[in-house]
């Protein structure tokens, strides 16, 4: 089976999800790939790219308008699977497109698929598992969104570079290299000072050269759904990451640290890791005792850039960091709300920023609002949609509960307008919720945490470590305890 890339699209987004504003960035293809595309039995043939662009932007685009009811998006019966999609166009189904969204830029691709066994084989209904080339398509558009996550004046410049930085990273349409820092350090011709006796990582193009650092971070995010109802299951996810940043001399580095409780935190097992191709060893296995919170030990060889060394996830906490009460009761052209909120006792009371968000897209715009927080202040949104409650960076009271009674005045009694996500479409008379989002530093809720004196490195030599943590929330609804609620 062949591995390989036909087409490359990138698709800059129109802030207002408008398919007809997008417009197309760059475009590659590759001939001596589409080539032996064109030699396999029932091919369907790329259209022009002005037919296809409106049409990759309404299949995939997140920002297009979900309002809109398209049959071949949004049928019942429609086979989702993210992040691999099936164009319809008038030569029929173009499959697998596989295509990722970021910062309102949408790069797609297509991979070659040969059909195994009988000719007549339809490939859309091969197992993705059994397809490379999609999981080495979606590898290189992570390559190309990190090279174009720039400033927008300098976005031009890198484009300008795609062409150069493809044929390091996929010459001919056969991946070869994702890691951005190697293929700049490629382009720039920049020496690898090691010395004969030194071996070199494959994914080192370049060796560093100054100050040595080690720098760790683990971010920790939590996700919830909680609607104060006796019928109502609260809904509660904690993961996390641990994102590594070596600066340091020598061609095959060997670093071990060790993922530990620090006291601070619930102390709850890390129910399992996911490892980056760079480790070596990893107590990587879920462990079934509820009381087992022993160190999870891991050895790598880092590359140079900044990367992500394993995720993790913690199953077993059953406590919400913050626990809410939303009452809202709509009328005509009003809605009385009234919010209570309750930090955790086990979470670290010091915020870096805290605050609630209550949005009404499907209602007129809010013409005025009054109300007075316990603490923090309330104001209203640029849209004129949301109204925002500024927490702050600590919950005062001695019972660390704040507490929030407002009253919202629309401009107009209109509650059928559309709405920006599937969530918002569902909030219509009692159907509301408020969006909690905060972020604690040094903290993490599972109590996880890097041991210091565990960083070894070997050869061993001196190096300044860095170690930092922070706690935050990804999707954290309150719905309204008088109306339906959606689960995560």
């Amino acid at each position: 089976m062949t591995v390989a890339i036909r087409y490359i699209w990138i698709i800059k987004l129109s802030p207002k999800a408008n398919a007809n504003k997008s417009t197309v960035t760059y475009i590659r293809r590759f001939p001596t790939v589409e080539k032996r595309a064109n030699l396999l039995p029932g091919n369907i043939p790329v259209p022009d790219i002005s037919q296809l662009h409106p049409l990759l932007v309404q299949e995939i685009s997140q920002t297009y308008n979900v309002s809109q009811f398209l049959p071949s998006r949004d049928r019942c019966d429609s086979v989702v699977q993210k992040p691999v999609y099936q164009i319809q166009t008038e030569n029929g189904f173009l499959w697998p497109v596989v295509a990722l969204e970021r910062a309102n830029i949408l790069y797609c691709c297509l991979p070659l698929v040969e059909p195994q066994g009988l000719p007549s084989q339809d490939i859309t209904k091969m197992q993705l598992i059994n397809i490379p080339s999609i999981s080495l398509g979606f590898s290189l558009l992570c390559v190309l969104s990190e090279f174009l996550k720039v400033p927008s004046q300098e976005l031009a410049a890198r484009v300008q570079d795609l062409t150069a930085f493809i044929n390091e990273a996929a010459p001919f349409g056969i991946l070869r290299d994702v890691s951005t820092e190697n293929i700049i350090s490629k382009l720039s011709n920049k020496s690898i000072n090691v010395s004969k006796t030194q071996k070199l990582a494959a994914w080192r193009a370049s060796n560093f050269k100054g100050r040595q650092t080690l720098q760790l971070i683990i971010s920790e995010h939590v996700s919830a759904s909680q609607c104060a109802r006796e019928t109502w299951q609260d809904s509660l996810q904690v993961f996390g990451d641990v994102t590594c940043r070596a600066e340091l001399e020598g061609g095959m580095t060997h670093v071990t640290i060790s993922l530990s409780h620090q006291g601070s935190g619930i102390n709850t097992p890390l129910d399992l890791l996911v490892v980056h191709p760079c480790v070596q060893k990893a107590d990587w296995q879920d462990l079934n005792l509820s009381h087992d919170v022993a160190p999870r030990r891991i050895r790598f060889s880092p590359p140079v850039e900044s990367f992500t060394l394993c995720h993790y996830t913690v199953k077993r906490l059953l406590e919400l960091p913050v626990f809410g009460v939303y009452h809202m009761k709509p009328e005509e052209t009003r809605a009385s709300i009234n919010i209570q909120l309750k930090l955790n006792d086990q979470i670290k009371n010091s915020f870096e920023f805290c605050e609630l968000r209550i949005p009404f897209y499907t209602r007129a715009p809010i013409l005025n609002y009054e109300g007075t927080p316990t603490q923090g202040s309330i104001s209203l949104s640029s849209n004129k949609k949301e109204l925002i409650w500024n927490i702050g960076q600590k919950f005062t009271s001695k019972d660390q509960q704040a507490i929030l009674a407002a009253t919202v005045v629309f401009s107009g009694s209109d509650q059928g307008l559309p709405a920006p996500t599937v969530e918002d479409a569902f909030c219509r008379g009692n159907n509301s919720y408020a969006q909690l989002s905060f972020k604690i530093p040094d903290f993490t809720h599972s109590g996880c945490g890097i041991d210091a004196k565990s960083v070894q490195l070997l050869p061993s030599t001196k190096f300044k470590l860095n170690l930092s943590r922070e706690y935050s929330t990804v999707d954290y609804k309150i719905w309204n305890s008088i109306g339906e609620a959606l689960c995560t």
